[in-house]
């Protein structure tokens, strides 16, 4: 059988493997070295890939404690303990963490039961605590869910900026393309984050904020780039509504960052015109 080309399902990068079936259960992984994401890299999770197709260490019917259970004896104990639960201390008692990988019906189906049925607000997923607060901003800033820049803007890039993302962990093929550019051209690197992360300690500046504290950040230095006279005003005119008495109100933004590290990073935006 022919290779296929397909996309990692680990982190978001979306790196792009080839997978080629070697028998029944068996799948050999190798990046895709056509794909814009990775270009044929590939992290340790994307190597090993091909073990997860097998049936070792997944479990394969319902489970009593170390005893295996028909489903109608699963359930039926999952539904007695959550009647005994929500007769003895209310609904809210209950919560739901729910997987991030589930179709739209999937979650339709887990929150009518939770909010419907059982009656609690108490429901979360990783893919909040992950990704709704950027889909949100982007909603609200692009009017879609949409990323405005490819990978390719990286490898052009005079300064980037990492905020609240340990990238150099989380997502080692995407750094290893910021170390190259950065050999290659000077890149600057600056890491917004609350944690002083691998990430941090690699960059040329490191800017420690509290939890929270981005938004000051962003507003602050957005004041200081229209002191310094660079705000493009005829793009902000034909391209975005701007409130009035916005700017007066970025004025006195308080961004709880030492005067003279604030003024580092001001001074590395206003001159770097490519920044990411």
């Amino acid at each position: 059988m022919g290779s296929v080309r397909t996309t990692c399902p680990y982190c978001g990068v979306g790196c792009g493997i080839s997978a080629t079936v070697n028998g029944a259960r068996a799948v050999r992984i190798q990046g895709d070295a056509d794909h814009p994401a990775n270009r044929g890299a590939l992290c340790s999770k994307g190597t090993h890939l091909g073990e997860t197709v097998g049936l070792e260490g997944r479990l394969l019917h319902p489970m009593i404690g170390d005893a295996q259970a028909s489903w109608d004896e699963a359930l039926a104990a999952v539904t007695d303990r959550l009647t005994r639960t929500i007769a003895e201390h209310g609904p809210q008692a209950v919560a739901f963490y729910v997987s991030g990988q589930l179709l739209t019906e999937d979650y339709y189906v887990a929150n009518k039961l939770a909010k419907g049925f059982v009656g609690t607000g108490s429901i979360d997923t990783n893919s909040r605590l992950c990704m709704a607060s950027a889909v949100a901003a982007h909603n609200r800033a692009f009017g879609e869910d949409v990323v405005p820049c490819s990978y390719g803007d990286i490898d052009a890039a005079d300064l980037i900026l990492l905020v609240g993302s340990n990238t150099a962990w989380c997502h080692p093929v995407i750094w290893q393309r910021i170390e190259k550019v950065r050999e290659r051209r000077g890149t600057k690197l600056v890491v917004i984050d609350p944690r002083r992360t691998e990430t941090a300690e690699r960059a040329d500046l490191y800017v420690p904020i509290a939890p929270d504290g981005d938004v000051a950040l962003f507003n602050a230095l957005l004041a200081e780039m229209r002191r310094r006279g660079l705000v493009d005003t005829a793009f902000l005119s034909d391209h975005c509504v701007v409130p009035e008495g916005f700017w007066d109100g970025l004025e006195d933004t308080d961004c709880g960052i030492d005067p003279t590290l604030f003024s580092r990073l001001a001074d590395l935006v206003a001159a770097s015109p490519r920044m990411l």
